[in-house]
């Protein structure tokens, strides 16, 4: 091998051409920050792989607390087995903007909020830290939370009556993906820490990955509450005598089908208004929900005079 060729391989090595080279001795210069720095610290990801990181201190305020990480696109996770060099161990980390990690030295949980594209040696984003969680469809989701920001309370006064309007309002921001995109629509509801919001307007185009959600106060209905709290016994019945198998509880509008085991030559019916049958035979129904507000209805099969129902 002549010394020129020598020399390119070791340029290659080096990064190739000058911006190259610049990308790389960038890189070099975190992975050593890594080890040494101050801000060195430890992210856990979604999957529970862990990895080394700088997080600076940005803006600081009672709204809100940013921060900037800046992490490898590739590096050895922390809490698997080493695989051979340090070189051969290192794996794609996939961090991106919308996700949510949690900061191990703090124990405090952060959403990566927006990136700095401009920046190729290695990943780096402003983060913004997520105090409170909420529920979506029996899925927990970290979120950041700001406000209420209001300072007043409107009265009103109509015939020696006075009275005050809710008016406090919520700003919120959250991974953005397909069920966060389903669920927030303009009048939706949701609790957050413990108290019911509703949706007023949604913005899922200007940061990638996030949705930030617009809430206003929401009235509390503790007997509403209390009657979803109270699920009835549902009596199981022995698998070999005559049964309804199906759905114990419908939703407004849903068109469900129910079959019944161990009996034949019947007729359905149903027991009042809130559902109608469209389509039966004797061993199955399909019924439509034709009311939108709670209620029950029993579902009969009539076979000799016996019924049989849920």
């Amino acid at each position: 091998m002549s010394s020129l060729d020598i020399l390119n391989k070791r340029l290659q090595y080096q990064g190739g051409n000058q911006e190259g080279r610049f990308i790389k001795d960038k890189l070099k210069s975190l992975k050593k920050a890594l080890l040494y720095s101050y801000q060195a610290e430890t992210a856990v990801l979604a999957d529970k792989r862990e990895f080394r990181c700088l997080i600076n201190p940005d803006k600081l305020k009672p709204e809100y607390d940013n921060k900037i990480i800046s992490i490898p696109y590739r590096d050895i996770c922390l809490n698997k087995d080493k695989i051979g060099t340090t070189s051969k161990g290192e794996e794609e980390i996939g961090l991106k903007p919308g996700d949510v990690f949690y900061w191990k030295e703090t124990k405090t949980y952060w959403l990566v909020y927006l990136q700095y594209l401009e920046e190729n040696a290695y990943f780096r984003a402003e983060l913004r830290r997520c105090k409170y969680e909420i529920e979506i469809n029996d899925n927990k989701y970290r979120v950041y939370v700001r406000g209420p920001v209001e300072t007043t309370m409107p009265w009103n006064q109509k015939k020696g009556i006075v009275w005050n309007d809710m008016n406090y309002s919520l700003a919120i921001y959250i991974t953005k993906n397909e069920e966060t995109l389903q669920f927030f629509h303009r009048f939706s509801k949701i609790k957050i820490n413990g108290k019911p919001w509703e949706v007023q307007a949604v913005n899922e185009f200007d940061a990638d990955g996030i949705i930030e959600v617009y809430l206003d106060e929401d009235y509390q209905n503790s007997i509403e509450d209390a009657e979803k709290g109270e699920i009835p016994e549902i009596e199981i019945p022995d698998k070999d005598s005559p049964h309804i198998e199906g759905d114990i509880f419908v939703k407004p509008y849903d068109i469900v089908e129910y079959k019944i085991l161990n009996a034949k030559n019947g007729i359905w019916s149903v027991s009042n208004d809130k559902a109608k049958i469209i389509e039966q035979n004797n061993s199955s129904v399909k019924i439509e929900i034709v009311t939108g507000k709670s209620g029950a209805f029993d579902l009969i099969y009539n076979r000799d005079l016996s019924l049989i129902h849920i």
